[in-house]
């Protein structure tokens, strides 16, 4: 992704370019192209380009407008066409960034929600001097923001901020967030600096900065068709859709291709585009990980029979959890800027390193998301639940008879789960936040309280079938686990996610529930649909399992270690957890107990990160040395 920057700032003073270029030296080397500038007056805005896609090669600079206004645009609009003969342009093949201006220029702020692809983007509006930051509706690409003042200054990484040498102090809302596992949503492990959400655009003018959303989860349409076979050919044409816009010409793209539906139906799906239009036309590449230490998650068994069906062997990686070191992740070229990583994950990265970057991959496709949005959890009570509200208690019983049956629950506890879940869909923020660990101290119990109503994603509930508000609430739990925003060190490609793709979303998220799950048959629709074009085998896959034995025997392995770094560790000294009760826990999660083994996980992450960044002072060390050096793989 193209790296974005700038800094704007009060009336009467003036953004020096040395100064924004100083800025641009942290990040240079994960860009493909040179770094260029704009300034004017009080603002500053640059780009450093990455040639991913055909038309990157037009947005190697800021864009400027016959009005003055400018734009850096980071990404791929897929409605290209659309747009231009909506707006009318003379330019027979304008860049993203032109088009962008001319539908600010026409429509202004609403502009955003007619932007259909992967992107972000700062605006500069000369007249009425303010400035734009947005994002997609899925956040496929970061963008940061930190206010100082009358000093605003953004980003696409961190490390745009962090290498600057200034002290950050430490965010006690997202350690809460981050220790008791909830979401993060806008926060960063800095006080002052946050993120644009997904879907949302921020504007500052005249000292003032609001935020509003352009694009939401809580769809609202619904489409019904006659027949099954209606819902599958939309739903084809959808995901063809997908996969074609983020799979064209430009540099070489790489696929995840595991054992599971999403990764294996994109991957399927990309050949039977190709080799429609052409027998004998490239195929995408793949890349598989494999843990041979956790026996419930065979993938090499499944990603081997795709790989055999398309004749091609993709790249293999070993990412055992029984490698983790539980070490801090020094190195040279540059620290992590958020938790998640230990020393073992540096290796990976060289391996990373080799076998994609060096082999000019910029892009690679990844699966997440499709458990989400196409039914891959087996669950029936926003179903239920629906039936519930809209007062059918007849099919209400049939139902919930239904979904006991599969699920060995008996009828009157999946009767008085429905009525729960219900009650709490309506009444709380997250009904699916996970309980506080008992060794996180009283005041980040209050920050999780405070967080919890401050981060409501869905506030307006009253009126809205249940199983859209399961829609929204399972979208914002997806966007924390997108993993371009865990960068690397060593280097960063794109990650392409086809299963968020817009268009496919707003079908998946308007159709009836029960066309993607139904008592016993999970991806209900997405199994007929792509029968002939995804193998067999993973198509009646019974779900993945989760990875469990391996961590906890990894914590079993490590625990002497872990107890080590646990009595000496800083979050004790800063009063964010009580140590005697966190060392209960890695006990019982090193005998077997999984009850919070994640939520360990965790905390010897946080504790790890700290011990690379901390200064002993309450805040961040910064002043360090960057040198140019792949996807790291968190601890959790």
């Amino acid at each position: 992704m193209s790296i974005l920057w700038g800094l704007m700032k009060e009336h009467g003073a003036s953004v020096e370019e040395d100064e924004l270029r100083q800025l641009s030296a942290f990040t240079q080397r994960y860009a493909t192209g040179e770094s260029a500038v704009f300034v004017d007056g009080r603002v500053g805005m640059g780009l450093q380009p990455y040639l991913s896609h055909a038309r990157s090669v037009m947005e190697a600079r800021p864009y400027i407008d016959a009005y003055g206004n400018v734009v850096c645009f980071d990404g791929r609009l897929d409605n290209v066409q659309e747009l231009v003969e909506l707006l009318d342009c003379d330019d027979a093949k304008p860049s993203d960034s032109r088009i962008v201006l001319a539908a600010f220029q026409r429509w202004g702020e609403e502009c955003f929600a007619r932007l259909t692809g992967d992107w972000a983007l700062s605006l500069w509006c000369k007249r009425e001097q303010k400035l734009i930051l947005a994002r997609d509706h899925a956040g496929t690409r970061s963008l940061y923001f930190w206010r100082q003042g009358h000093r605003m200054q953004w980003a696409t990484y961190l490390d745009t901020f962090t290498a600057t040498g200034a002290a950050l102090p430490l965010s006690e809302d997202y350690a809460a967030a981050y220790l008791s596992c909830s979401l993060t949503r806008d926060l960063t492990p800095y006080e002052d600096i946050r993120s644009v959400l997904p879907g949302h655009y921020l504007v500052v003018r005249n000292r003032i900065v609001s935020q509003q959303a352009h694009w939401s989860p809580l769809i609202k349409t619904s489409l019904r068709y006659r027949t099954d076979a209606e819902y599958d050919e939309h739903f084809l044409a959808a995901f063809q859709q997908a996969i074609t816009r983020r799979t064209g010409s430009g540099a070489p793209i790489l696929a995840q291709l595991s054992g599971g539906m999403d990764s294996t139906s994109i991957v399927c799906m990309s050949d039977f585009i190709r080799r429609a239009a052409n027998p004998d036309a490239e195929i995408l590449d793949t890349i598989s990980f494999f843990d041979d230490s956790e026996a419930s998650l065979d993938e090499r068994r499944y990603f081997s029979i795709t790989e055999a069906r398309r004749g091609k062997i993709g790249i293999h990686v070993d990412v055992a959890f029984s490698q983790r070191t539980f070490e801090e992740p020094y190195s040279e070229a540059g620290s992590y800027q958020l938790p998640g990583a230990d020393s073992f994950s540096l290796k990976q990265e060289e391996v990373f390193l080799h076998a994609v970057w060096e082999k000019g991959y910029r892009s690679i496709l990844s699966g997440i998301g499709g458990d989400e949005v196409l039914g891959g959890v087996p669950d029936g009570l926003p179903e239920l639940a629906d039936y519930l509200v809209s007062g059918k208690l007849r099919t209400l019983f049939r139902q919930a008879v239904a979904w006991s049956l599969p699920e060995r629950c008996p009828l009157v506890e999946m009767t008085s789960n429905t009525v729960r879940y219900t009650a709490q869909l309506y009444t709380r923020s997250n009904p699916k936040s996970r309980p506080i660990p008992p060794w996180i101290s009283r005041e980040l119990r209050d920050c999780c309280a405070n967080n919890e109503r401050a981060m409501d994603m869905v506030p307006r509930r009253i009126g809205i079938a249940p199983h859209r508000l399961e829609n929204a609430l399972s979208w914002w739990q997806v966007m924390e686990t997108l993993p371009h925003l865990s960068p690397q060190i060593l280097f960063r490609t794109e990650y392409r996610y086809p299963m968020l793709d817009k268009n496919l979303v707003e079908f998946l998220f308007s159709i009836p529930p029960e066309q993607l799950v139904r008592p016993g048959r999970r991806r209900f629709m997405m199994r007929r649909a792509l029968r002939g074009i995804v193998p067999s085998e993973i198509l009646e896959r019974r779900r993945k399992a989760f990875q469990l034995r391996a961590p906890m025997n990894a914590v079993r392995a490590a625990q002497p270690k872990l107890e080590s770094l646990i009595s000496g560790s800083r979050i004790a000294e800063m009063g964010l957890i009580d140590v005697a009760s966190l060392r209960c826990a890695l006990k019982a999660t090193a005998s077997g107990n999984a009850e919070w083994y994640q939520a360990v996980l965790r905390a010897i992450a946080y504790e790890l990160w700290l011990g690379t960044r901390f200064d002993g002072r309450g805040a961040i060390d910064t002043a360090e040395e960057r040198q140019p050096i792949c996807p790291s793989l968190a601890l959790f």
